[in-house]
């Protein structure tokens, strides 16, 4: 998980964090990285400043106990 406390937020602290977790993963020879976001706010776009994108292929499925 990669969170910023909303205090925190907009300080470039999310930047900082993504961009050693991308660095680090591509130094271990890690060829590529999926990731779950919400499909609607601010992280979307700032995931793909990344050069993240939205896959089509992947459903992801839930179930509530109500």
């Amino acid at each position: 998980d990669l969170a910023v406390a909303p205090a925190y937020q907009h300080q470039g602290i999310g930047r900082a964090l993504l961009e050693q977790c991308l660095a680090d993963l591509k130094k271990q020879g890690i060829v590529g990285v999926h990731l779950i976001t919400q499909s609607e706010g601010a992280l979307p776009a700032f995931y793909s400043k990344y050069g993240f994108t939205k896959e089509n292929v992947v459903m992801l499925m839930g179930k509530s106990f109500k």
